[in-house]
């Protein structure tokens, strides 16, 4: 499979994986045909990109490290506490909300148990980025970056829940916030962005007063966005004074928030984002906690159509965790842009003189440098 940007996608090609909805529902399965009245239907889903299968790449397979009914379950539990937390019936919100921290500590464990089935965590686009950008699949990608991190460090299982679980509702305050601003599909401005900030605060005294919701997790919330320097928000905390648990979330939000699509951008490339957070390591946070986090990301994601030096593109087909820099790569076309009749793969862990320059498909990925980006990630 390699994935496409929905500009590039043709009538009659076949889906490679299923499409999943904001909420973690089944918008599109895997092996469909697609039609022009399916691909404007996933433009208006606002989706950016999608997974096509081609006799080429048929055999070229992403593994879910966490299965997309694990995904469901844990976007479910969001939705329905946002539902809880702003329904305007005080009754109904006393009774349910007592339910709320064993709710999220059953969805957390299947996240949990999905990954550590796995032996090697290796994060491809596909398993962090395949959704809109929603608060809903944007707090599952978190939790899933966050407990790959807290498992490295050695996390036991009590704290990679507190972690976890605090990841899953890092963003909770912004239920609090105006609903004009929730709506918004443009930039915030200066002022919305100072409003913006209350929702860290907003969902520390949310989660402090919810049963079986360590204060830990809710420490998450209110810490996320404070950066070792002293400036972040809401308290401008330095160093220390900052749990580890929230560095570790504040770096996995960073990271989604760059490389998901937003209705007024496109979605920056991993090794922009990753450029970034080593950029701040040190400043923002600790370069320890940024290494173990860059362990399991894949630079140039299975199936990601790219560039080489040599004019030769293709797709990426195997990348080595200890090299993930430098992955093999399927040869589709030769230097002067044509289709290859007889496709071959190069590893470039072996290749030394050859090495990728970029995606090919420029219409999926903004194109720009480190001081570009740090402009995106605000609030």
């Amino acid at each position: 499979m390699r994935l496409l940007s929905l500009r590039q996608v043709q009538p009659g090609m076949k889906l490679g994986r299923t499409v999943f909805t904001d909420d973690g529902k089944v918008l599109l399965g895997n092996g469909m045909i697609l039609t022009e009245r399916l691909i404007n239907g996933l433009a208006k889903a606002k989706i950016d990109s999608v997974y096509i299968d081609d006799p080429r790449t048929s055999d070229i397979m992403v593994e879910d490290l966490v299965r997309p009914e694990t995904r469901q379950l844990a976007a479910t539990a969001i939705q329905q506490t946002v539902k809880l937390l702003t329904n305007s019936n005080r009754l109904s919100r006393r009774v349910s909300v007592k339910e709320m921290g064993l709710h999220f500590q059953q969805a957390f464990l299947s996240i949990l148990n999905d990954l550590m089935s796995n032996q090697q965590i290796m994060l491809h686009l596909s398993n962090i980025s395949a959704y809109s950008g929603s608060m809903y699949q944007h707090s599952v990608n978190v939790a899933i970056l966050a407990t790959a991190v807290g498992m490295s460090i050695g996390y036991n299982r009590q704290q990679l829940m507190e972690l976890g679980i605090g990841a899953l509702l890092h963003d909770i305050g912004k239920i609090q916030l105006p609903q004009e601003m929730q709506k918004k599909e443009t930039r915030w401005n200066a002022e919305e962005l100072e409003i913006a900030k209350q929702h860290a605060m907003m969902g520390f005294n949310l989660l402090r007063k919810q049963h079986n919701i360590s204060l830990l997790s809710a420490h998450v919330a209110l810490q996320h966005h404070e950066r070792l320097d002293g400036s972040g928000y809401p308290q401008g905390l330095k160093g220390s004074q900052i749990h580890e648990y929230a560095q570790i979330v504040g770096i996995c939000d960073v990271y989604d928030s760059l490389t998901s699509p937003r209705p007024w951008r496109k979605r920056y490339m991993p090794q922009d984002a990753l450029e970034y957070l080593f950029g701040t390591g040190g400043h923002h946070f600790e370069l320890r906690l940024v290494n173990a986090f860059r362990q399991h990301i894949a630079v140039f994601p299975i199936g990601s159509s790219v560039v080489l030096n040599t004019g030769e593109s293709g797709v990426v087909c195997k990348v080595d965790p200890e090299c993930c820099h430098r992955p093999a790569v399927r040869i589709l076309k030769d230097g002067r842009g044509n289709d290859l009749r007889m496709p071959y793969e190069i590893d470039l862990k072996f290749e030394l003189k050859q090495f990728i320059v970029g995606f090919e498909d420029s219409d999926l990925f903004i194109h720009t440098d480190t001081e570009d980006v740090k402009q995106v990630k605000r609030a």
